[in-house]
């Protein structure tokens, strides 16, 4: 099977590290990475397979579509899906599924090579984004087996973002502060983490500030060992990447409900509405070693399943074969 890949001359490849590492993940397939000038926006990819062309958009936005791929496309995989917002051409849409800040050595040296005629050019910013990519850990990396051992702990290291950051959504970091407080009352020094160190969190939560590590190598190591993972919406409400990362480290998941589509429901994981809802799912889950061990298990299920690099990308292009066939 021969796959041709198109992304634009300021691809994130950081956002879209996880499609490429599954592409050439992919068995029997040669992969061909092509920069274009007719995808403009850095977060969306573009494929043609067969005849059958598929669009990848991973925004934190579910009212954003990347119009022109929307028009050109047979398929159109969106990471935020919420039925609140539609757009023409609707039947084209279908969930990306979870996204995932990963790797492969594959895929990075042949992205490497697809955007080394812009590296002369290039910005300090735009060259601090491909390092980021490109230290980023290879996808099995970030995997932890619900067999092998772990902390009975809470894993909660978040990140709090300046108003002009989150247009529309500056009630984010202040939710995030007080959960984590209430957690940290709650259970003490069973809670693993903080909030990462930026000018705006010395000056509003200074004594939450984490002492663990916040660079991804180091993170990833660390953030394996927790029992458990809270999970609280990305900005906007999108799919967050910490999501993913949970489910590779078969973490029991507490979480927010999630409003955006997915390929197939989390219906395993510990859900809350408040406060009072998270910290008695977190004991429920510290003092209930079968419960622990079942939701250990079914998150590694659905990472096998949905998530992994490679079963994703399979995953997409098969629905994507599906919705193209209707046509």
């Amino acid at each position: 099977m021969l796959i041709k890949c198109y992304f634009s001359e300021n691809v994130d490849l950081f956002l879209l590290g996880q499609t490429l590492a599954g592409l050439y993940e992919q068995p029997h397939t040669d992969v061909k990475l092509r920069r274009v000038d007719w995808i403009t926006n850095s977060i969306c990819a573009a494929l043609e397979i067969d005849g059958m062309r598929i669009a990848i958009e991973v925004s934190d936005h579910s009212d954003f579509w990347d119009l022109p791929l929307l028009e050109w496309c047979d398929v159109y995989a969106k990471r935020n899906i919420n039925p609140r917002h539609s757009t023409a051409l609707q039947n084209k849409i279908i969930p990306f599924g979870l996204i995932w800040a990963c790797t492969s050595r594959r895929s990075s040296i042949a992205a490497l090579a697809a955007i080394a005629g812009t590296l002369p050019r290039a910005s300090k910013s735009r060259l601090y984004e491909i390092y980021r990519y490109l230290v980023t850990p290879h996808w099995k990396f970030f995997e932890h087996r619900p067999e092998q051992p772990i902390d009975n702990t809470i894993l909660f290291q978040t990140r709090v973002w300046e108003p002009f950051d989150s247009p529309g959504d500056e009630t984010i970091s202040e939710e995030r502060i007080q959960l984590f407080r209430a957690l940290k009352r709650e259970f003490g020094s069973r809670v693993q983490g903080g909030v990462v160190p930026t000018p705006l969190a010395y000056k509003i939560c200074p004594d939450i500030i984490t002492n663990r590590p916040c660079r991804l190598p180091q993170y990833v190591r660390w953030a394996k060992m927790p029992l458990i993972g809270i999970y609280f919406r990305g900005l906007y409400g999108a799919i967050a990447i910490k999501m993913a990362e949970f489910l590779a480290a078969s973490k029991c998941i507490v979480s927010e409900p999630i409003e955006n589509d997915l390929t197939a429901p989390l219906n395993h994981i510990s859900t809350y509405h408040s406060e009072s809802e998270c910290l008695e799912a977190c004991n429920r889950l510290l003092s209930d070693e079968s419960l622990a061990k079942y939701q250990r298990q079914q998150s590694w299920n659905y990472y096998q399943t949905y998530v992994s690099p490679q079963v994703h990308m399979a995953g997409l292009i098969e629905r994507s074969r599906v919705v193209y066939r209707q046509h």
